[in-house]
């Protein structure tokens, strides 16, 4: 069983790695993509907004001060916008650094002259140079550049820088716009996050799902793999589970496949393939079966052994084929006999054995005279030919002290002296005439028996020429009319 188990988790382990491991993969992908995607998205967006605010910062210069930038003074420089002086005027960098969260810093050539930069004891980053390959690719480009890198020493920022101009179109500076990479970070953060988020869910979701679902497929193999097991077993009346039937896939075909396997073992492996009854096998099996039930609830039971009386002469007179018609019309007979009482076996030959369940012996034997009149009543036609099929029947009362082997041996015996005392008769006590059972049980019952006015012919059982039945027939015919004769004088006698 550990190692069925065992089996049953390297089915669910595979199925799982082959649905919820391609998802899993999928999902970091999509993550990763939509987060690499994001920063890249929102890098270029910062490029464009900090390119955007240093030319506003330019033309904010120009458009409050007139004139071009010029460096005064000997020992203190000064800077001035025409004839205004920009040194120490933080005014304009910081409203903008408070309006847009942006630094702000204005460049003389490549020194800081006004800036919204601090160190961390709160000075301002002022007289301070720009990298001189920031400044080298400036006055060879003379447009507007970008850079990632440390400004602040362990702090990573994106920078734009634009050109300043004076009038006569000479490069004097630039305005430089940054912003901590630390904060575009969390602004790519929280843009990813819904993505993050709904891409985890839809993943349990799948996840869940997938895992349901190979819950039920496993599920339904083990309910198929019980079914087979029991099969090897020798059990063969198993039911499929529903958890297989009731699917759509083709594991309910499988399951469905399996149930008509299984009726199909079970019917070559108990039953008899001509007859279709029970055979000596599985019968053994029953008879055990019912001697054992009886013994706990004490339910009666009554076997009872039947054989075709000349079946031998059936097949010598007719062939083996009539007499494979003579056999299964006689099991289909006991089919109708046995059903709702107990059960029918082929005990070999011609010879059925049978098991009444639930029944006292008055109750099986007038059931078996029923069967028997029905069975002298047929009349069987072969390739034009009439054949009539009578039985002999030994009966005996279960008992569940005694062996099954035992019971049958002398049900067998009771057959055996009905065959030897003229056949087509039902016996339970050898040597007595044998009670009317059918009268007995209606008695039994409370039923009046209705007097029934009847002609008998009696036909021994010994082979008959055409002129001895003619003879006989012709005999009886006479006296019927005589005897009514009789009758209609007697009437008109009455009549005068």
């Amino acid at each position: 069983m550990k190692l069925e188990r065992q089996k049953i988790g390297k089915l669910q382990m595979a199925v799982l790695v082959r649905t919820v491991l391609p998802m899993l993969v999928m999902g970091i992908v999509i993550i990763v993509a939509a987060l690499v995607r994001t920063r890249s998205s929102l890098e270029e967006e910062v490029y464009r907004s900090l390119e955007a605010t240093a030319t506003a910062v330019a033309a904010g210069f120009d458009e409050m001060y007139e004139g071009d930038y010029v460096l005064v003074g000997d020992k203190f420089l000064y800077l001035y916008k025409g004839e205004s002086e920009l040194t120490g005027n933080f005014e304009f960098v910081d409203r903008i650094r408070k309006e847009s969260g942006m630094d702000v810093t204005l460049f003389y050539q490549d020194a800081r002259i006004l800036t919204t930069l601090t160190a961390e004891d709160g000075s301002r980053y002022v007289s301070t140079g720009v990298h001189p390959n920031i400044m080298r690719t400036m006055e060879s480009k003379q447009k507007p550049i970008r850079f990632k890198g440390e400004i602040n020493p362990g702090h990573e920022y994106y920078i734009s820088y634009v050109p300043l101009f004076n009038s006569d179109g000479s490069l004097t500076g630039m305005v430089g716009t940054a912003i901590s990479a630390d904060v575009v970070a969390r602004e790519a953060d929280n843009a990813s996050r819904p993505v993050f988020i709904i891409t985890i869910l839809g993943m349990l979701i799948a996840s869940f799902i997938s895992i349901r679902y190979t819950r039920g497929i496993v599920v339904a193999v083990e309910g198929i793999q019980g079914v087979l097991s029991s099969m090897v077993s020798g059990k063969l009346n198993n039911e499929m589970p529903e958890k297989v039937t009731v699917r759509g896939d083709e594991i309910a075909e499988v399951g469905r496949d399996i149930t008509r396997m299984q009726d199909a073992v079970r019917v070559l492996v108990e039953c008899d393939p001509l007859t279709k009854l029970y055979n000596r096998r599985s019968g053994d099996a029953k008879m055990k079966h019912i001697r054992k039930e009886a013994a706990t609830t004490g339910m009666p039971y009554v076997i009872a052994i039947g054989d075709i009386d000349f079946f031998k002469k059936v097949n010598d007179t007719y062939g083996h084929d009539a007499g494979d018609m003579v056999l299964k019309f006689v099991a289909e007979e006991l089919k109708k006999l046995m059903s709702g009482r107990g059960h029918a076996v082929r005990w070999g030959g011609e010879e059925f054995l049978l098991f009444f369940e639930n029944r006292d012996l008055v109750q099986a034997c007038a059931a078996l005279e029923d069967f028997l009149d029905g069975i002298r009543a047929a009349r069987l036609r072969y390739q034009g030919r009439e054949i009539r099929v009578t039985m002999t029947v030994g009966v005996v009362d279960g008992d569940p002290g005694r062996d099954t082997e035992e019971l049958i041996k002398e049900a067998d015996e009771k057959l055996y002296f009905g065959k030897e005392n003229g056949r087509n008769q039902l016996v339970v006590t050898p040597g007595v005439e044998q009670p009317e059972y059918r009268k007995m049980l209606k008695q039994g019952q409370g039923q009046e028996e209705e007097p029934e006015e009847e002609t008998v012919i009696t036909i021994p059982d010994e082979y008959l020429d055409t002129d001895q039945l003619m003879q006989m027939l012709s005999d009886n015919a006479a006296f019927e009319m005589e005897k009514g004769g009789e009758k209609e004088t007697e009437k008109k006698s009455d009549e005068e």
